[in-house]
């Protein structure tokens, strides 16, 4: 009938997930997203609570909960011990690519902010 769900395995995915490199990498451009756009607003003079607000409920949240959300999903999808030595390669693969795609979205924003903050007047 198949594999019975696994909380303790849930637990772990959700523990590897939240101590993982990627996701203090993630954090940390988050935290550098959000000092480059909140002074680049100040500069500008159009800084506001609530666009800040905004931007975790629009960018903050959707980012890790949806990484999150796809890192338990392909240990689910692809247990690693169904693709035999090829499944925990498999899974690394497929969410360092997700992990990748977030990074770049950050890290246009970054400079987005950076170009803002210090361009030329």
């Amino acid at each position: 009938m198949g594999q019975v769900f696994d909380v303790q395995y849930l637990l772990g995915l959700v523990i590897a997930f939240f101590t993982s490199w990627q996701v203090k990498t993630l954090l940390g451009l988050i935290v550098l997203d959000v000092l480059l756009g909140v002074a680049a607003a100040l500069r500008a003079g159009r800084f506001d609570f609530g666009r800040l607000a905004e931007f975790y409920r629009s960018n903050v949240l959707p980012y890790l909960l949806g990484y999150l959300a796809f890192y338990v999903a392909v240990g689910f999808v692809i247990p690693a011990a169904s693709l035999g030595e090829l499944g925990e390669p498999v899974n690394e693969v497929t969410v360092t690519v997700a992990w990748t795609a977030l990074v770049g979205s950050l890290l246009k924003s970054i400079l987005g902010n950076f170009t803002l903050l210090y361009r030329a007047e």
